[in-house]
């Protein structure tokens, strides 16, 4: 994404991985779906990442918060974030829309699943789900969108970014019926911080 992603075109991508142009439209119809896959497999990554860090958590209420931490660096911290930060730049808005729907269509299954189990054990109190999920996409995306306060990166002041994952825990565990202080996110000030260094170098 060095280039950007108006002015990256197939041909570029093409010369860089080193394949016949036919081949890669075998592959991929266009540009846009490409960069799908690309952000599917951090996708695939983060709900792998997560499997592997809640398998010896027994509490849904410990699961729960994991998850909502894995998704938000997913979208906040890691690559895919700056990814959409490079489309946001370019007012890519509606591609921007297409991978976050692609998000809440991957990760839905694994949250709803926990949340039946919360049900369940008492621990979560959700009486309707699919609402419930929408739910879950606003807070995030409110989160989201807290958090980048300037026009083109990240909140950079760890103090106000912490303030707002607290205010973010505090909805989730409303929305769930979760116990006070049982979704706490990870204090990322300083990962704000470098990953705006990082967008900065990707857009110049």
């Amino acid at each position: 994404m060095s280039q950007g992603y108006e002015q990256t075109a197939v041909s570029m991508i093409v010369k860089k991985v080193g394949v016949a142009q036919g081949t890669f439209y075998y592959h991929f119809a266009s540009k846009e779906v490409i960069l799908e896959a690309i952000f599917d497999r951090y996708i695939r990554n983060m709900l792998f990442a997560f499997q592997s860090a809640s398998a010896g958590q027994q509490s849904v209420k410990e699961k729960l918060q994991l998850f909502c931490n894995f998704f938000y660096r997913l979208c906040f911290c890691d690559e895919a974030s700056l990814l959409t930060q490079v489309l946001y730049r370019e007012k890519q808005g509606q591609m921007i829309n297409r991978l976050w729907r692609q998000t809440l269509v991957a990760t839905a299954p694994i949250l709803q699943c926990m949340l039946e189990q919360g049900n369940r054990e008492g621990i979560t109190k959700v009486e309707h789900m699919e609402e419930t999920l929408a739910f879950f996409a606003g807070i995030m995306a409110a989160l989201l969108e807290a958090s980048s306060p300037d026009e083109f990166g990240h909140e950079a002041d760890r103090d106000k970014i912490n303030n707002k994952l607290g205010i973010a825990g505090r909805l989730l565990e409303a929305l769930l019926g979760l116990p006070a202080d049982s979704i706490r996110f990870d204090c990322i000030g300083q990962d704000a911080a470098d990953r705006q260094e990082q967008i900065r170098e990707c857009s110049s």
